[in-house]
């Protein structure tokens, strides 16, 4: 573990994030005491309730200001950085904004990295980077420059930044994402928009869901086996790498979370859209770098996933 037991890591976007708090919670998992940033939302994710003020510390932050996380420093030792925050995704109007704020939010972290002079700095990035390839690929393949969506094209901002600041000396770390499902999560993909509507009893809208038609297969991953394998990384001494897959390595066909949600929650019947999907095709992911350095290996497939995600839900948890 890095620097002992007594690690305090500052996870950005890890209050009320999708990735973000799940990430938190395996760190805690992991033996990490973790200082979590919300901005606007104070929502607290049910799951990580029995851990604030005990290994979970709250700070109301702008990520893309320098003296907000400096602030943090003043009060807390910070041993790492886990940048998982989102919210500049949107594709409507002008792109500077939105570059802004990206720009801003690195340099900010890798500001107060250098001053604090963590032991290593970890962001997100996406699986989306290999749209439009064949094939398997891993985290050495060249990625194309043109980018589907706008996200994407900042996430390799972020890859191309890091890889520069790992001159400073701190070991970087960017986590290529793909295909996440779980608690917390709006209902964007198909295993989320199944499991609540079967919960709910309601026929569900499958209308623009990607990946999602009848002949659609993608790499799926339980958003829990994400958070355990970012803490992992980050629970490593020394990794041999800066890019890593977090993915299951398979393709998970949409016939096949029908089926699972089918058998979690008896009598739900749906249609799934026939045909494919019109989205960039996405090639075979390969994450044998993440198992050889980690150990990783997933703990659900598709069926514990959906059986998970659907008690959630029906405890009483909104997403």
């Amino acid at each position: 573990m890095l620097d002992g037991l007594q690690v305090l890591i500052l996870v950005i976007g890890g209050l009320n994030g999708f990735v973000g708090s799940n990430t938190t919670e395996a760190l805690v998992e992991q033996g990490f005491d973790c200082v979590v940033t919300r901005h606007e939302n104070a929502e607290v994710p049910k799951f990580l309730d029995k851990h604030l003020n005990r290994h979970v510390f709250v700070e109301r932050v702008d990520a893309t200001s320098v003296r907000d996380l400096q602030a943090v420093g003043e009060k807390y030792k910070i041993d790492a950085i886990v940048g998982l925050a989102g919210g500049l995704a949107s594709t409507t109007g002008s792109p500077t904004p939105r570059l802004r704020a990206y720009f801003d939010m690195l340099a900010s972290v890798f500001a107060v990295a250098e001053e604090w002079k963590v032991k290593r700095v970890l962001m997100s990035s996406s699986g989306g980077v290999y749209f439009g390839l064949s094939g398997t690929v891993n985290e050495d393949h060249p990625v194309l420059l043109p980018s589907a969506w706008g996200l994407l094209a900042h996430l390799k901002i972020v890859e191309v930044a890091m890889s520069e600041f790992a001159k400073s000396g701190i070991d970087t770390v960017c986590v290529r994402l793909l295909g996440m499902f779980g608690p917390g999560q709006d209902q964007a993909v198909l295993p989320q928009r199944l499991v609540h509507a079967a919960v709910a009893g309601e026929t569900p809208n499958l209308d623009g869901v990607p990946f999602g038609n009848a002949e659609d297969s993608v790499d799926m991953m339980y958003i829990k086996d994400v958070g355990r394998a970012i803490a992992l990384l980050q629970k490593a001494e020394k990794l041999p790498h800066s890019v890593y897959n977090i993915c299951s390595g398979r393709p998970t066909s949409s016939r096949e979370v029908l089926e699972a949600v089918k058998r979690a929650v008896p009598g739900f019947t749906a249609d799934l859209l026939k045909g494919r999907s019109p989205f960039p095709p996405l090639p075979m992911i390969d994450s044998g770098r993440l198992t050889m350095d980690t150990g990783f290996k997933p703990k659900y497939d598709i069926q514990s996933a959906v059986q998970d995600y659907a008690d959630w839900l029906k405890a009483g948890n909104p997403k």
